[in-house]
């Protein structure tokens, strides 16, 4: 059985950290409250500060990147931080690379439903 936890709503600047991707950010998020406790990908006690603590931070990094770059995010788990960074950056080149099967099948599925290339 799940456990119950507060989940953070999505802070007001988030819009412009995503710009034309924040849908995409949402549907991380709403795929990360969904499936983490089941695959292991984030802990409950993280649900309070989902957002601002790990979707956001990992996105605001990306604007330290040159268009173009090639990135490897090793030992990405939940995706963290590579696909907020793809997502707030889709002019920079990411590889995600996570060794358990459980989390890399996930993590291509999260790529291919938000469209991330």
């Amino acid at each position: 059985m799940a456990e119950e936890f507060d989940l953070e709503v999505e802070p007001v600047g988030a819009g412009a950290v995503f710009g034309a991707g924040i849908g995409q950010a949402r549907d991380y998020a709403t795929a990360l409250v969904l499936d983490s406790d089941m695959l292991g990908l984030l802990g409950p006690r993280e649900m309070p500060r989902l957002w601002t603590r790990h979707i956001l931070n990992s996105a605001v990094v990306a604007e330290l990147l040159e268009s173009g770059e090639l990135v490897a995010d090793v030992g990405s788990g939940a995706g963290l931080p590579g696909i907020p960074m793809a997502i707030a950056r889709p002019d920079v080149h990411f590889t995600l690379i996570e060794p358990m099967e459980r989390r890399s099948g996930w993590l291509q599925e999260q790529v291919e439903t938000l469209g991330l290339s």
